[in-house]
């Protein structure tokens, strides 16, 4: 489950780093889920500072609220369109 949401996490930013450049202010992108399922095709549509915001914490993963999530981690914000989880401290 950690390796896909590992997985998910680094497709993500990629895609950060190719649509920076071109998208427009407010610009809502289609990111993968974050969560611990390894079948999720889920999308979460956030714009590139909702999504920097939840970068900010290297502990914080994207999801589409209500996925699935891995015993320990906390949902530390939500709303409509997604939540973020907080993973344990090593």
């Amino acid at each position: 489950m950690v390796q896909n949401q590992e997985l998910f996490r680094h497709a993500n930013e990629r895609l950060h780093e190719r649509i920076v450049a071109i998208a427009q202010d407010g610009q809502r992108i289609p990111f993968l889920c974050e969560c611990a399922d390894g079948g999720c095709t889920g999308r979460v549509n956030i714009t590139l500072e909702e999504y920097g915001d939840v970068r900010d914490d290297r502990a914080h993963y994207l999801i589409v609220p209500g996925h699935l999530t891995i015993e320990g981690e906390d949902v530390v914000s939500k709303n409509d369109r997604y939540a973020v989880v907080e993973k344990p401290a090593a």
